[in-house]
């Protein structure tokens, strides 16, 4: 009987033994399971982490704003030019009508969503109509929209919303339109003057009468030169927007030298409007290393401007110089007369633009194009112009300018 419970126990001693060896090995095969299945996992979450991480860089090097949104419009995803353009606001979570607030805009968008397939879109609005970044000077601004629908997301819509910003290419085709339209009304109006006089002259035997034939030639004359200065500024505007750099011939010259002579061309008009002129100039002469002629056409058409923008009015102009350093000057041009409101100061640089829109070809005469001219002549020297204004009782134009090699200190 003892040998027997021997026996049994020593059998019992083996069994478990054998019974743990086998459960050490599928414990260890478990433990090398769950490592490997650990390690796919986080292989997983890694190369997903890397391509959402890819997509996100790819989404950010796009120019244009790009939005993930649901059917309702909240946005999932966006990228870095979109929160620019919404001043780097925090878009994530949002909903899409939150931050445009503009209903013509979102109801775009939102059409689009709701039709379930590829669409685009172009709308104009105006600087104040969307929380669009910008600014109320630049205008309008146009942009196109494009909804692209996400496939395979039937529970949870998603659709991509591409904004590309094309306001620059809308204000040049603008401009272009414009000018197309101004240059033709004011190439229009002095030869159907022209024209309806010499027809006055031949067909009616006008001839014959001196005092009225010298009276209708004299402004036919008149509305010659003007018609002959618009096109010389039309001229000298393309010229300058064709290549600015080309167009300057640069060369050392005596500014206060030019501003005299600027002066004295003007003299007849200030004498006869009774303008009193006044000089702020240094001592000493100014050596500016530029174009002559363009510094000649800025400072006679701000001072010219500015004498004919005040008619029947006691007008006191001055035309101030001031060295800034050693390598800059300063160029004021300031008057007393009836002033320009703030709200049209953005665009008072813009061919043809008028602040007076009611103004005939007897009250205002002139080409349109004058402030344009300067504007671009003056960037042209790689200086900046300024304009300021309190109607009635004072208007600035303040230039700042290089001047130029010449000068630079040894």
């Amino acid at each position: 009987m003892l040998s027997l419970a021997i026996t049994l126990a020593s059998l019992l001693l083996i069994i478990s033994a054998a019974l743990a060896v086998r459960l050490k090995h599928q414990s260890q095969r478990c433990a090398k399971q769950l490592s490997q299945a650990k390690a796919k996992r986080e292989a997983a979450e890694k190369a997903l982490s890397e391509a959402l991480s890819d997509s996100q860089v790819s989404l950010d090097a796009l120019s244009d704003a790009f939005f993930l949104v649901s059917s309702d419009l909240e946005i999932r995803k966006s990228n870095t030019r979109a929160r620019e353009i919404f001043r780097d606001q925090e878009l994530v979570g949002r909903g899409l009508p939150e931050i445009l607030m503009n209903p013509s805009f979102t109801d775009a968008i939102r059409g689009m969503v709701e039709a379930g397939k590829p669409a685009q879109e172009r709308l104009t609005l105006s600087s104040s109509g969307h929380a669009l970044g910008g600014s109320a000077s630049e205008g309008e601004t146009a942009w196109i929209i494009q909804v692209t629908p996400l496939p395979n997301h039937v529970n949870d819509p998603l659709s991509c919303i591409i904004l590309r910003d094309i306001s620059t290419e809308h204000r040049t085709e603008q401009i272009r339109t414009d000018f197309v339209a101004n240059a033709s009304h004011e190439l229009r109006t002095p030869l159907a003057i022209i024209n309806g006089y010499l027809e006055n002259l031949l067909d009616d035997d006008i001839v014959e009468e001196p005092a009225m034939s010298r009276r209708m030639l004299t402004t036919m004359r008149k509305h010659g030169q003007r018609l002959s200065r618009l096109i010389d500024d039309m001229l000298v505007v393309s010229r300058l927007e064709s290549g600015e750099n080309a167009a300057i011939n640069r060369e050392p010259f005596d500014l206060l030298e030019c501003a005299n002579d600027v002066l004295e061309r003007l003299d007849q008009i200030i004498s006869s409007t009774g303008t009193t002129l006044v000089k702020n100039f240094p001592d000493s002469p100014v050596i500016l290393n530029g174009d002559r002629f363009y510094w000649t056409q800025v400072m006679f058409n701000l001072i010219e401007n500015a004498i004919k923008q005040n008619p029947n009015r006691e007008l006191t102009v001055t035309l101030g110089i001031e060295l800034l350093g050693a390598d800059q000057v300063q160029i004021t041009v300031s008057d007393n007369g009836i002033g320009i409101p703030s709200s049209h100061l953005p665009f008072i640089f813009k061919r043809f633009y008028r602040v007076d829109k009611h103004h005939t070809q007897s009250d205002i005469k002139g080409t349109g194009l004058g402030l344009s001219i300067v504007k671009r002549a003056i960037e042209a020297h790689n200086g900046t112009i300024e304009a300021s204004s309190k109607p009635g009782i004072k208007t600035t134009f303040t230039i700042t300018t290089p001047l130029g090699d010449e000068n630079a200190p040894n």
